[in-house]
């Protein structure tokens, strides 16, 4: 495989990581809309919900992102005169 052709599928990452952060989010404050509707209450779970959906779909992103930059062996911005 060329480089070339390595870097056409890395956009498809990148797409996947946002849809997972989307459906997390829509997910929980769903989660939280029913449960608000069960108990008759304000809009209280549904905003709580979207919230923790929205840092879990975050934590997720983070937790990607470190594992491949570990895997490509830290390669990142670098520091001073190094």
């Amino acid at each position: 495989m060329t480089p070339v052709q390595k870097d056409e599928g890395s956009g498809y990452e990148y797409f996947g990581m946002s849809l997972n952060f989307a459906i997390a989010i829509l997910l929980f404050g769903a989660g939280g809309w029913f449960l608000d509707g069960w108990l008759h209450t304000v809009p209280l779970f549904a905003i709580v919900g979207a919230f923790v959906g929205g840092f879990a779909g975050f934590m997720s992103i983070y937790y990607r992102v470190k594992r491949d930059t570990a895997a490509k062996g830290g390669e990142g911005r670098r520091r001073g005169g190094e």
